[in-house]
């Protein structure tokens, strides 16, 4: 924390242009000592950035840190999924790990395993082995661990190829809700929303929201169990007899 304070100074942040990719770090890291008041200060800094220049990375890293203060896993995912499809996969894995540990502490479990293996999977790729160790061992307390099962990566286009928080906001789409209200129920800020209707559209090769809604539609048709047809099932165990 010591040697990332100077980030919060802002003379000398104006003369290091990349010290904002350094709030996310120093939020995690005050929130681990118990210095609230420099945790809030971080994530301040961050929007205050992202105002000042609105930049897609730079909302990212306002999401990451908002996230972080706040408890909520949802804007570190924001940021995780904008990340990733910017081709930053560190950045991608540490807003994955930080949700993941948000949302174990929130006691959804399955989403913090979730959020664990896929994040274990962006450090493995880039041989990060001390970053793997760490994320575990910030999940263990929870009684998390990754799974044993291999990574299995996502559809690159296709309904299929939505993350969990493109899926939601394509959900809201379809309800007819706007990008401003969107924003307003998953607390996200409206150019990261923008963003996410962006990588939809692009995905599932549509050209309008009209498109979403339609495939939104299918996705959810396609999710409902089968219907039994022939009415009751039979139970008298009489067997049927065939002319032989």
């Amino acid at each position: 924390m010591a040697a990332l304070a100077p980030c919060l100074d802002p003379d000398i942040a104006r003369q290091m242009p990349g010290a904002f990719l350094l709030l996310p770090a120093m939020t995690r890291l005050a929130l681990a000592a118990g210095d609230a008041g420099t945790a809030v200060a971080a994530a301040a800094a961050a929007s205050q950035e992202a105002a000042r220049e609105p930049l897609p990375r730079k909302t990212a890293i306002a999401d990451h840190c908002r996230g972080l203060v706040s408890g909520d896993p949802g804007p570190a995912l924001a940021a995780a999924d904008y990340h990733a499809h910017a081709g930053r996969p560190l950045d991608a894995a540490q807003a994955r790990e930080d949700a993941a540990v948000l949302a174990a502490a929130a006691g959804d479990l399955e989403a913090a395993r979730q959020g664990l293996t896929e994040a274990v999977a962006l450090y493995a790729g880039l041989g990060a082995s001390w970053d793997i160790g760490r994320a575990a061992g910030r999940l263990a307390p929870y009684g998390v661990r990754r799974g044993r099962a291999g990574y299995r990566r996502r559809p690159t286009t296709g309904w299929r190829a939505l993350t969990p928080t493109e899926a939601r906001v394509a959900q809201l789409v379809a309800t007819g809700m706007s990008n401003p209200d969107i924003a307003a129920r998953l607390f996200l800020s409206r150019n990261t929303v923008q963003t996410h209707v962006s990588h939809i559209l692009a995905k599932i090769g549509a050209g309008s929201r009209a498109e979403i809604i339609r495939q939104a539609a299918a996705a959810t048709t396609d999710s409902q169990p089968p219907v039994r047809r022939g009415g009751a099932s039979r139970r008298s165990g009489t067997p049927t007899m065939t002319a032989g």
